[in-house]
């Protein structure tokens, strides 16, 4: 993450008399005893024109500081501008992850709904089949119940047509 030291844009903008920087310094008080022989309009002149220097000197360090100011304010300015963006592409991804998680929860509900309704159905079908098995062994039985029934009478009737056939026969021979 990037991150300002904020010292370090203070010494950007405004120099700490480092070996780079010119500091002004008083004017050399031997060098203005020495003009107190020349003319007292050249010594003031000369002053003037020191201060003006100096001045002027003050001035352009003033504007490099406000200049180194300006960029640093634009870097802080377009990190800002970063983050922010970052921070709303975050915001946006954060809501279409809920959005989605949402939608799962919802299909996740309905899922264990369906769920539900099938092992219910499904409990049902067990029910009916079971009933259906139990109906067709019953049915099974009282078939099975009827061909031993049917067996018995067609062998009763076997057995019983001979003799009444023997009986039919000695009648029509009487």
């Amino acid at each position: 993450m990037d991150s300002l030291d904020l010292d370090q844009v203070v010494d950007e903008i405004i120099p700490r008399g480092d070996q780079n920087s010119k500091t002004l310094r008083p004017v050399d008080l031997a060098l203005r005893q020495s003009l107190n022989g020349v003319d007292e309009a050249d010594a003031a002149l000369a002053l003037v024109s020191e201060a003006a220097e100096a001045i002027r000197k003050l001035e352009e360090q003033s504007a490099q500081a406000v200049a180194r100011a300006h960029n640093a304010a634009n870097t802080v300015m377009e990190k800002l501008e970063r983050t922010v963006a970052r921070a709303e592409r975050a915001e946006s991804a954060l809501r279409q992850a809920e959005a989605e998680i949402n939608e799962l929860t919802a299909n996740a509900m309905q899922a264990h709904k369906d769920l539900e309704m099938l092992q219910s159905l499904l409990a049902s079908r067990e029910a009916d089949l079971a009933a259906t098995e139990q109906r067709a062994a019953s049915a099974e039985k009282r078939a099975d119940e009827a061909n031993a029934a049917i067996q018995r009478i067609v062998t009763a009737i076997r057995t019983q047509l001979p003799v009444a056939a023997g009986l039919g026969d000695e009648q029509g021979a009487d």
